[in-house]
């Protein structure tokens, strides 16, 4: 009976692997290799490079970055920040060199002294919408940290974003940033603070 059974499946195998082998080399003869890359998939691709371009940003906030936020504006690139406006990069590095070199953390400390908490960014609820060579993303944003490092980490500043980009000799760059702060402002910022 077994051997009835496996004489069978070996004169199905015989009959259908021909068959088989055929219909792969029609297709293989009838399909077409795309010549250019599909809209669908090159969309996909450029919104990915935009996503990881934000993260690189954020990542500039952190103390052991390099802080060079200006690598990732356009020459002509604005910057507006709760309603102070920098043009063209000069201004911003200016702007930047305030927020980062206001020499905070620089306190000396004891040996054997809890390290403070690092602040961390985050992004979220981000929306892309590409045109070609330019794009404009909105999404929200959340510094956390802890007092230290053993210490439970909060939100301590939050807000939302638009920001519009070009990109030129294949790379994404920022050409006008609109950030608003929607909690954890410091109050001296109060009174540039766009009115809604």
């Amino acid at each position: 009976m077994m051997r009835n059974n496996l004489d069978r499946y070996t004169i199905k195998l015989q009959f259908g692997l021909p068959a088989i082998i055929a219909t792969l080399g029609l297709l293989a003869a009838c399909s077409r290799v795309p010549t250019t890359t599909p809209p669908e998939l090159t969309k996909l691709v450029e919104r990915a490079a935009i996503e990881e371009f934000f993260y690189d940003y954020y990542a500039q906030f952190r103390p052991d970055s390099k802080h060079d936020f200006v690598s990732f504006f356009a020459n002509d690139g604005r910057l507006e920040v709760n309603g102070m406006v920098a043009n063209g990069i000069e201004e911003i590095k200016a702007m930047y060199g305030r927020v980062v070199g206001s020499g905070a953390g620089n306190e000396p400390k004891a040996k054997d002294a809890v390290p403070k908490g690092v602040s961390e960014m985050m992004v979220t609820n981000m929306k892309i919408d590409l045109q070609g060579d330019k794009a404009v993303a909105t999404f929200l944003w959340h510094s956390i940290k802890s007092d230290l490092l053993t210490t439970e980490g909060k939100i301590t500043e939050y807000g939302r974003e638009r920001t519009e980009l070009v990109k030129q000799d294949g790379r994404w760059l920022i050409k006008n940033r609109v950030v608003l702060t929607e909690g954890g402002m410091p109050e001296s910022l109060l009174k540039y603070y766009p009115k809604q």
